[in-house]
Formats: structure tokens, C-alpha cells, sequence
């Protein structure tokens, strides 16, 4: 028999009296803490961007003051780099403690 990795009890999701603790859960098992800074920015990312990129970008991570970008179309990705010193401006406003300090964007299409 394998051996669990894990002690959780088992939670349905769909459970809305559990729903709470199996996401608490989730984010304990994957080292997540909700009140890092670096994590608030992956989260609001899209809130902080103009409306027409809202639905076509997201965030794949942050880590040594680069923030990695995801785009849907090459458009949006060169209107990002062209515009990432107005960018990093607006991000380094609302969480000074990042030091922000290169945008890197890619293209996935589906």
C-alpha cells in the first residue's frame, strides 16, 4: 500500500460547511501565505492593468523582483514591454516592499 504524503482528512470542496477548511488546507499544503505581497500581486495583477488586457493576461509568478506574464496574443505582450515603465510604476506604487524590477512577457495561445 502507498504511503500518504499527506495527514489531511479528506474534504469535499463542495462541502460549503468545509469548503473553508479544504481550501485552508490547499494553501498550508503549498506554502501559501495569503498575506505575502508577492502573492497579493499575482492575485490583483489583472485589477492594476488597463480594461483591455484584463481578460488576456494573467500572472505565472514573481520571484527576484521579476514578474512573469502570460498573454494570449503577441499585440498584447509588445504593448506590455512597450508600456512596462508605466507598468512597473503602478505596481511599485501599490506594493513598494517588491522592488520591482523587470516585466517578462510571454505569448500562449490555446
Amino acid at each position: 500500500m502507498p504511503r500518504r504524503k499527506d495527514n489531511y482528512q479528506r474534504l469535499s470542496p463542495e462541502d460549503p460547511v468545509s469548503g473553508k477548511v479544504f481550501f485552508d488546507q490547499v494553501l498550508e499544503r503549498h506554502n501559501i501565505d495569503l498575506k505575502d505581497p508577492a502573492n497579493q500581486l499575482m492575485m490583483h495583477i489583472t485589477d492594476m492593468m488597463e480594461s483591455s488586457l484584463k481578460g488576456h493576461v494573467r500572472c505565472t509568478g514573481f520571484k527576484d523582483g521579476v514578474i512573469y506574464l502570460v498573454c494570449d496574443h503577441p499585440s498584447r505582450a509588445s504593448y506590455i514591454r512597450l508600456n512596462s515603465r508605466e507598468i512597473k510604476k503602478t505596481i511599485s506604487g501599490v506594493f513598494p516592499e517588491l522592488d520591482l524590477k523587470k516585466i517578462v512577457t510571454r505569448v500562449v495561445t490555446t
